[in-house]
């Protein structure tokens, strides 16, 4: 439960009533059949050890994959009188819990509500693991009321897609190290979907970003989540790369928050920079990106920023200004659909790959046609 703790208690302190969000939620819900729930009666009240104690059972009984019986653990808790925080996450679980049940079986996939028009990036939240869900709605409601992400075109859709059985994460990816998922089952059920990102929440595993896909697991903040959102716009990490990582990324193209100066060059080349939106002759810092490579690294701020250390959370206006313009203009960075595709080819589905490659060209071209049109 301590874990479990942490999310609630985050979800208390930034006030997001989440039995709110439940009611005007688009997904139609179809709860467990009343015959088969114990007996309900809304005037009584429980304590909280023994609301948490009946929770940590509905959890028990979904891990075991005892889904049915894990729903109604969580319809009848959700009946009763509870504390704000523990009614708002029993809610909830309610509320996803009874949504899979009924659409298990269904063709008629999860719909989601829209997105402004103008969202350069529309993040699709993702996760397999119930425990995640609280997570997934405290960062949605941080980013809603975080000022400096105000400016930024990035919007993220009001729900999250829970597909507890066909998406399938591990730890160690492929032996790569890092969390990685099994995604072709959630390709197939998104293709009507119009995001241009996903943010995939799982149990256990490194945070990490692969093209237009990023992985988080139970443990990361929102401050990884923050500093993971920038990898989508090109942002560099701003701590000493691996070897291997650092040959591929300091011998590269120029990051909003990154120039190079190669070892045989007299000074860094910052004419990126001027065309992003930074100031016309900013001021050089060494930065420690390529501490393991011959080329130097340099940075706009003297300061330790949020792609350093996350935990500082500072983010300098001119990597805020910098980051609007890489929204604005045309998407230099891939999108999920580009991750979808690489997947089919892999498996030699042609059609499919074709599908998301397609895909791919309309985020490009709409986002072409609207910097145009500025």
């Amino acid at each position: 439960m301590t874990i479990l703790a942490k999310w609630v208690l985050a979800l208390a302190c930034a006030l997001l009533p989440v039995w709110l969000m439940i009611e005007h939620s688009n997904l139609a819900v179809e709860t467990t059949p009343e015959s088969h729930l114990a007996p309900i009666n809304k005037s009584i009240q429980l304590s909280k050890a023994e609301a948490e104690q009946q929770l940590a059972h509905g959890l028990v009984l979904w891990r075991d994959k005892k889904y049915q019986q894990s729903a109604q653990v969580f319809a009848s808790l959700a009946a009763k009188k509870l504390e704000p925080q523990l009614q708002s996450l029993t809610n909830l679980y309610h509320y996803h819990a009874s949504a899979f049940i009924h659409n298990v079986h269904s063709e008629v996939f999860q719909p989601l509500s829209a997105v402004p028009k103008n969202c350069k990036q529309k993040l699709l939240f993702v996760t397999a693991d119930l425990e995640s869900l609280p997570q997934a709605e405290y960062f949605r409601s941080r980013f809603s009321q975080d000022p400096r992400m105000r400016d930024l075109s990035i919007c993220i859709y009001e729900q999250t897609w829970f597909d507890p059985i066909d998406l399938v994460c591990k730890e160690n990816w492929q032996q790569s190290g890092r969390l990685g998922c099994q995604l072709l089952s959630l390709a197939e059920k998104v293709k009507t979907v119009p995001f241009t990102h996903l943010v995939i929440f799982a149990k256990k595993g490194k945070a990490n970003v692969h093209n237009g896909i990023m992985f988080l697991d139970r443990q990361d903040t929102y401050d990884v989540f923050i500093h993971e959102l920038a990898h989508f716009s090109g942002f560099i990490d701003e701590y000493p790369l691996s070897k291997m990582l650092a040959k591929r990324v300091c011998a590269g193209v120029d990051a909003p928050n990154i120039v190079f100066k190669k070892a045989k060059q007299s000074e860094a080349d910052t004419e990126y920079w001027d065309s992003m939106g930074h100031a016309s002759a900013p001021d050089l810092y060494a930065a420690r990106t390529c501490d393991n490579h011959s080329t130097q690294a340099y940075k706009a701020s003297k300061k330790l920023t949020f792609m350093e250390y996350h935990d500082t959370a500072f983010i300098p206006a001119n990597y805020l200004k910098a980051w609007q313009n890489q929204l604005q203009n045309t998407p230099n960075q891939p999108s999920a659909h580009v991750n979808f595709a690489q997947l089919y080819e892999q498996s030699k589905n042609l059609p499919e790959s074709t599908f998301w490659r397609a895909k791919y060209q309309q985020y490009l071209q709409a986002n072409t046609y609207k910097s145009g049109n500025l």
